[in-house]
Parts: C-alpha cells; structure tokens; sequence
C-alpha cells in the first residue's frame, strides 16, 4: 500500500487518502505492545478508557475507583461526565414550516379577494402583500405570543392589499394598469426571496417577546421610528400614492406601540412599523415591482 502512494496513474486525491491510511497503520504498530500490556488489565474497568486514550494521543484519565468508567477530572478539576453527559438540546423559540397555518383565515380571504378582482385589476402589487402575509404564517412556536405576533401584522397587509384594489386612488390605477400590461399574479423567486428575508428580521426581532424574556420597549420604539424616517418613498419617477398607503400604515403601527399599554404589544407593534418598511424597500428594489409604480404615475 506505501509503494501505491507514489505509483503513476493514481490521482492525487487517492495517493493522500492511502498515505493516511499507512499512516494510521504505523501508529497502531507501535501501540501495539502497549495495548497489549493494557488487554491484561480490562478488569481494572479503566483500560478501555485508558486504550481509547492512548489512540487518541492523549493522556489517560485517572484511576476513579468504582465509579471510573462513569466519571473523570479534567486537568483544571472540572467534573466531566463519561455516561450520559450529552448536552441537552435549547428548545426551539420559533421554526418555520414549509406549509403555512391559516389558523385566522386570513390567507384564504384575501386570496379569494384577489382572485375576484383580478379580473378588472392588475393584481402583481397585492399579490406581494398576500405572500407576505403568507409567510408570516409559516412561523411556529409554542409562545402564547405567537397568536399576536402572527395576527397583527397579517391583518394590516389583508387591509394594504384590499384596499389596493377596492379604494381610490388605487383600484383606478390598478385597473388602467391592467389595460397596458399583462395580469401578473405570481412573485418570482428573488421577489420571494426579499420577503423572506424580511419577515425572518421580524421574527428575530420579536424573539424576546416569544422567549417571554426582557426587552426594553423604549429601545423597540425608538428603532421603529428610525426605520419610519428612512421610509422608502423611491425617486420622483414613481407613484407616490399608493407609496403613500404603506407610509400612513407605518405609521399607524408605531402610533400603537408608542399609545400601548402592555409591553409586548407595544414591541410587536414597534416591530410591525420596521417590517412594513422592510417590505417597503424590497418593492423598491424589485424591477417589476419599481416599474409597476412607475407606470401607474399620469
């Protein structure tokens, strides 16, 4: 075997693997005599251990008594369990699931919305807040808070995305839209992708509160209205007012969470204003999206 790691015609990659190999094989040849001596003494209850060491290249844990082949010392004293010292598991706060839980009915009211008026609406722009919502949706935790936390957002993109299509200036807009440019009803995978990344901001962003830990609610509002005062509002090429319904909702959320009077809504609140943004800036970002917006403005 130590003679193939130098012959011709062996790739490079199979001359390494073979040369640890032999390698290995010495080592355990020059244990061999060691091991030996330590096979004699495998009723001492430490020479398994003490075997496994010597492979290892270590040095051999000490004798323990009775209770040695289920406990030793470190070098600095610390207590190191030998039987059933894997470390527990942390608890999952919140996972995302690839089948989302319309446990509000949500989902399907404003897909059947939609889909009702895709018929005389350009229906791109409501799609997005409706797979925003949907992936909210996709969150689990055991948290009694995750019924707020899921809730609260999806109702205000329902509100965004019918009134998109049922409420002036927008239902006309998206109807003189529908008459230039073809129905497009489905997100592709990088406008998917924005909104993905968003939602699990939020998600992270509310962890303390699914945690039932400490947070500091000021800090949660004071983040919220640094996200309201860089809102997106795009270049003046752009149609400004239906920019303007995702704004006046910011700014309802974070008037909710400063108006509050318990904490955790507050924060979910504060957290509702930075993920609106966050959507927000993902339109803007978007080329299909951006030029929807263009195309709307007279």
């Amino acid at each position: 075997m130590e003679e193939a790691t130098t012959m011709k015609g062996i790739p490079p990659s199979t001359q390494n693997i073979m040369s640890l190999i032999v390698k290995r094989l010495s080592q355990v040849e020059s244990l061999l005599p060691k091991l030996s001596n330590k096979a004699k003494e495998a009723e001492s209850g430490t020479a398994t251990q003490e075997i496994l060491s010597f492979l290892d290249g270590t040095e051999a844990a000490p004798h323990t008594g009775a209770k040695g082949a289920e406990s030793a010392h470190s070098a600095d004293g610390e207590f190191i369990p030998l039987v059933g010292g894997e470390a527990a598991k942390p608890l999952e706060v919140y996972r995302k699931v690839d089948v989302e839980d319309d446990q509000f009915g949500l989902i399907g009211q404003s897909q059947r919305f939609i889909q009702q008026y895709s018929a005389r609406c350009h229906a791109l722009l409501p799609t997005f807040w409706l797979e925003s919502m949907r992936e909210i949706h996709r969150y689990k935790s055991d948290s009694p808070y995750l019924g707020d936390i899921v809730e609260l957002p999806a109702r205000i993109l329902v509100k965004t995305s019918k009134g998109l299509m049922t409420e002036a200036p927008g239902a006309r807009l998206l109807q003189d839209l529908l008459k230039e440019r073809q129905q497009e009803n489905y997100l592709n995978a990088s406008e998917m992708e924005r909104i993905e990344r968003a939602v699990a901001k939020y998600f992270a962003g509310v962890e303390p509160i699914l945690k039932d830990e400490e947070f500091n609610v000021k800090e949660k509002i004071l983040e919220a209205q640094t996200a309201f005062d860089g809102f997106g509002w795009g270049g003046p090429e752009l149609e400004k007012r239906i920019i303007k319904r995702v704004n006046q909702q910011v700014e309802e959320a974070l008037q909710n969470a400063e108006s509050g009077t318990d904490p955790a809504r507050q924060a979910i609140y504060a957290e509702i204003a930075k993920l609106l943004c966050k959507l927000q800036h993902a339109i803007l970002a978007e080329p299909r999206t951006r030029e929807i917006l263009a195309q709307m403005k007279p």
